[in-house]
């Protein structure tokens, strides 16, 4: 099975990057990802439940990051097995600066699935996967639009989240 799919992150590239590479993300943005643990440079050991129709499981694997070109690409070697079947997948992503100085992040997989879960049908694990993708990439957004707009933020704005100060103005 193919997929391939795009997202603008709302943060530069080494932001985004950075995100990427952090376990503690991760874990926070991967859909469905109940435990993350560093076995190596870049390599994790995961458990991860998820589904597709009516046939749901969790699933233990390995992921690894490779072939890393900082702030340009990487790909993303996975593996897991549970109850309603297995899957691999190699996934190649890009990330590219826009003008807005956001990041245009492209990826395309290519997946292997067996067993029950392989017989739901390409056409549904296609729709699955790509909103789970989907999911993935808004996490991320939010994780570093958050992380950017705390860098950026004034005192006077941190006084205003914290509950501390009234903005001037009215706000």
């Amino acid at each position: 099975m193919r997929i391939s799919g795009e997202a603008v992150l709302e943060a530069p590239v080494e932001q985004v990057w950075n995100a990427v590479l952090d376990p503690a993300v991760l874990v926070r943005t991967i859909p469905g990802c109940e435990q993350l643990k560093v076995t190596g440079e870049n390599q994790y050991d995961m458990v991860v439940t998820a589904g597709v129709a009516a046939i749901r499981g969790t699933y233990t694997g390995t992921c690894e990051l490779r072939d890393l070109q900082p702030h340009e690409s990487l790909v993303l070697k996975a593996a897991g097995a549970g109850a309603p079947g297995t899957i691999s997948a190699d996934v190649k992503v890009s990330f590219a600066a826009t003008d807005e100085g956001a990041t245009l992040l492209t990826y395309e997989a290519v997946a292997v699935v067996g067993g029950m879960i392989g017989g739901v049908g390409q056409r549904m694990l296609t729709e699955v996967s790509k909103r789970l993708a989907g999911e993935f990439f808004s996490s991320i957004n939010r994780a570093v639009s958050y992380t950017h707009l705390r860098a950026h933020e004034t005192r006077e704005d941190r006084g205003c989240r914290l509950g501390r100060v009234k903005k001037k103005g009215g706000g």
